[in-house]
């Protein structure tokens, strides 16, 4: 068998050994990158964030999807948008997401230029689409405010209702004021209901007091 760029020839078996040799190193790394990425991750979830960055790289640069969007988020967070916004392509390439919601966030605010308004609404949803909170909060308060980089601006979509379901559900104080106007004028399309504006006005009226009671501790 002629290797690539020589005038050599190997043995065919050494070249599916080779092949044999390099897959069998796969999980070895790939079990590096996840132990590297949880060391990372673990360092950061206790505010150590100089002890996060140097395993969190190490496992993006070698591929963990993970790691890419919270190295990224962090580098984001610290205004380093250049060298943010490749690690969150990447990660929301993979489906991470929290590298849609990052790069997408990054999009939205300016810190990065986006393809498209389509592609950053697209990112957007892609995030919320698997639960990512953040996302669903930012999506519901687009429709409030009928923001058209995020494909928002018609208030009376069904989505609107569903979104903002889902972010008041959450405890998302405007989303739940929205929904309260909702049931009751028939906005963001919602079907007018009292009895369902009366009970999200309930469930606001706890959720501020409990808030305020904690603002006075």
């Amino acid at each position: 068998m002629k290797l690539p760029g020589t005038e050599k020839f190997v043995p065919a078996f050494s070249h599916a050994l080779l092949v044999l040799a390099l897959l069998s190193t796969a999980p070895v790394a790939f079990a590096d990158a996840e132990a590297d990425y949880k060391r990372g991750r673990e360092a950061y979830r206790v505010n150590d964030v100089v002890g996060a960055m140097e395993p969190l790289k190490k496992a993006a640069d070698a591929g963990h999807a993970g790691a890419q969007a919270l190295y990224g988020s962090i580098l984001d967070s610290a205004e380093l948008d250049d060298e943010a916004l490749p690690y969150l392509q990447k990660a929301a390439a993979q489906g991470d997401m929290d590298g849609e919601y990052g790069l997408a966030k990054m999009y939205f605010t300016g810190e990065a230029k986006a393809p498209s308004d389509a592609e950053t609404g697209r990112l957007m949803r892609a995030a919320a689409s698997k639960g990512h909170q953040l996302a669903i909060v930012t999506i519901a308060l687009a429709f409030v405010r009928g923001e058209k980089r995020l494909n928002a601006d018609n208030p009376a979509a069904p989505e609107a209702s569903e979104f903002l379901l889902k972010a008041a559900e959450l405890g998302e104080v405007d989303a739940i004021k929205a929904v309260v106007d909702g049931y009751r004028g028939g906005k963001y399309g919602f079907t007018a209901d009292a009895a369902k504006a009366e009970l999200w006005d309930s469930r606001l009226a706890a959720i501020l007091g409990t808030l305020k009671k904690g603002a006075k501790k």
